[in-house]
């Protein structure tokens, strides 16, 4: 049976992006290959910058209605009729090209059989050959590879996991790509000239120079999804200030049935409340007061938003197991309407995720409740593709491959390289793409090309329009009060080296006071707690970053 699907949103509901945390820096590239060198150490300070890559955006199809700066995606109704072409050249020579990449979903079949790979490989006119690794296992294969520094793969992809001395490594390892990407030396690659400079400047530059191509993501971070139809049934509004947020998940509550459900992973780091903390106007992770870096987690507005955390599991509006409980699991909770609202990644947002709802109720974005909002942004990016250190000649070439596959939505290479073979993988009709079963085995879901470039996502949902058109106006009204992270891109030893035990020391915090373990005043004990651990150090850390930066 065919299954209708969306645009890039689809494949981007796996993992971490996923999961909707506002993203930490990303702390992981590939190195020295010429220019900045492993000479000069990893820390942007004291370096001279390259110039972030040109910015050219690609003239499209146009939307139904467009997108703007601060994240507004464009929103497509329809699919294009004409589908432009965005790389005219002869990609490959033919040869042999290996990549290591993440995966959140089944391996794929191989390559004789994968009638997806195989288009692959005659369109970019080499023979890919990718190794995944099952995101569990991720971070282990990647530390052992860079334990051995030996057989690396010509594409490496990094994730947002913050992996010790993963940045010396990349010096030594890698190829620095400054001299084909900074600047309008992009424009050789119109393609990935088309990635948005925010994206650029989440993955950061080490030693003032740069070493990767991000993969692109929208900017909202973790979100609020809700039961509309649920909520007009009982007369809530799209808007509503804190109390009548509080008071809407009390009414929705009871019969074990609940307004809110969290899970387990929200609950390591700040991502649990996230959509709170904006809500109520705190900083996105930091801020910046005179130069100094400023936790967001020492502000008054962040305490607010534990105190409805607090007051939401205190009134058991709280799905009650939300601490053990998986992300899947929670979802399907939402799904069939045991809870009437769940917080999660703005990436769960997809056309695969509407077909589990079903007919069963509208799906919407909440909207901030506070009177001064500060939505949080997410880094633009979940992860970014490097090269092995390579002759000149050689690195043109994976760009290529990289500009092939971050081809935008309305080009030919996108639909390739997103749906597959028409006719195989996919069919058209009067609401857009439609998959065939084939699709679950072969297409990039399985076989992951988009980790290994990514076009800038559009709002695209195909056979649900009300619902494109309601997300739309959601980022239409959130999104100018969104504030982004300023530490993205930075680089932080102690970030690298304790990031996990501080994120575990906050997420505790969190889970221990909302759910009543501690009083909301122990929340000061847990911010000395943090300092102590490092907080202080990677403060100031980011300061003498941050200052080299501007």
């Amino acid at each position: 049976m065919d299954n209708t699907i969306s645009r890039r949103g689809l494949l981007r509901m796996a993992g971490a992006g996923a999961l909707g945390l506002a993203a930490a820096p990303l702390l992981s590239a590939c190195g020295s290959g010429g220019g900045g060198g492993a000479s000069g150490g990893v820390s942007n300070a004291g370096k001279q910058l390259v110039p972030w890559p040109a910015y050219v955006p690609f003239a499209g199809p146009k939307p139904d209605a467009p997108g703007d700066a601060p994240g507004v995606q464009p929103l497509y109704l329809k699919y294009p009729e004409t589908l432009t072409q965005s790389v005219t050249d002869t990609v490959g020579d033919g040869s042999k090209v290996t990549a290591l990449v993440v995966t959140f979903g089944p391996p794929p079949a191989p390559l004789a059989q994968n009638r997806y790979w195989q288009a692959i490989n005659k369109a970019l006119n080499v023979d890919l050959q990718i190794t995944v690794v099952p995101d569990p296992e991720y971070g282990q294969k990647m530390t052992t590879l860079m334990a051995s520094g030996s057989d690396l793969p010509d594409i490496i992809m990094f994730t947002n996991l913050a992996l010790p001395h993963s940045l010396e490594f990349i010096q030594a390892q890698c190829a620095d790509l400054s001299d084909h990407l900074a600047g309008d030396a992009v424009k050789q690659y119109p393609n990935l000239a088309n990635i948005p400079t925010y994206a650029w400047k989440g993955m950061g530059r080490i030693g003032g120079r740069i070493y990767g191509v991000p993969l692109e993501r929208p900017t909202p971070a973790n979100s609020l999804f809700v039961n509309r139809t649920l909520m007009d049934e009982a007369g809530i509004p799209k808007n509503w200030t804190t109390e009548q947020y509080l008071d809407a998940m009390r009414e929705l509550s009871g019969d074990r049935k609940w307004g809110l459900g969290w899970f387990k992973t929200l609950f390591s780091g700040l991502g649990g409340i996230t959509y709170h903390a904006g809500s109520l106007g705190a900083p996105n992770t930091w801020s910046v007061v005179d130069g100094r870096f400023v936790s967001t987690i020492t502000t008054p507005q962040f305490e607010q938003a534990l105190d409805v955390m607090r007051k939401l599991v205190e009134a058991r509006s709280v799905y009650p197991d939300s601490l053990t409980v998986s992300s899947t699991d929670m979802q399907s909770h939402f799904y069939n309407g045991t809870v009437a609202s769940i917080q999660d990644g703005f990436g769960s947002l997809s056309v695969t995720n509407l077909a589990k709802i079903g007919d069963r109720f509208e799906l919407d974005m909440g909207y901030p409740y506070g009177p001064q909002a500060t939505p949080w942004q997410s880094a633009g990016l979940f992860g970014y593709v490097t090269f092995k250190k390579a002759a000149p000649e050689r690195i043109k070439l994976l760009l290529r491959i990289c500009d092939y596959l971050s081809a935008p939505f309305g080009t030919k290479e996108y639909e390739l390289a997103n749906y597959g073979v028409e006719g195989v993988h996919f069919t058209k009709d009067e609401d857009g793409i439609k998959t065939t079963d084939l699709f679950e085995t072969e297409s990039n879901l399985s076989l992951p090309t988009r980790y290994i470039g990514a076009a800038p996502a559009v709002l695209y949902l195909p056979g649900h329009p009300d619902t494109a058109k309601a997300v739309h106006e959601w980022q239409k009204a959130s999104l100018p009060g969104s504030v982004g992270n300023p530490a993205n891109g930075l680089r932080s030893a102690t970030q690298v080296s304790k990031g996990a035990q501080m994120n575990q020391i906050l997420g505790d915090g969190i889970a221990a006071i909302a759910f009543g373990r501690k009083p909301l005043s122990a929340w000061q004990d847990i911010v000395k707690q943090w300092r102590q651990a490092g907080g202080d150090q990677w403060a100031e850390e980011l300061a003498k970053e941050y200052a080299a930066s501007q």
